[in-house]
C-alpha cells in the first residue's frame, strides 16, 4: 500500500474543504431520504432520481451550483 501526504497551498486547502462540504451535504441528504422511507410507500429515490433532484437543486440555489457536480454525485 502506498501512502501520500498532501501539502496543499492555502488556496488548494480552501478548495478541498469546499469540495468536502458539498460532498458531505449531498451525502447527508441522500441518507436522510432513505432514512425517512417507510414500508408501504414507493421505494426511496435511486441514483438516477437523486441525480435529477441534484440538477434541480443546482439550478435553484447558488451554493450547490458553485461546487463540482462530479464531487456532489
Amino acid at each position: 500500500m502506498s501512502r501520500y501526504r498532501l501539502q496543499p497551498s492555502p488556496a488548494q486547502e480552501a478548495a478541498l474543504l469546499e469540495h468536502c462540504g458539498h460532498a458531505r451535504y449531498v451525502w447527508n441528504l441522500a441518507v436522510e431520504q432513505h432514512t425517512h422511507w417507510q414500508r408501504g410507500r414507493a421505494s426511496a429515490p435511486g441514483f438516477v432520481e437523486q441525480c435529477r433532484q441534484l440538477t434541480e437543486a443546482r439550478a435553484a440555489c447558488e451554493w450547490p451550483a458553485a461546487g463540482s457536480i462530479t464531487v456532489q454525485r
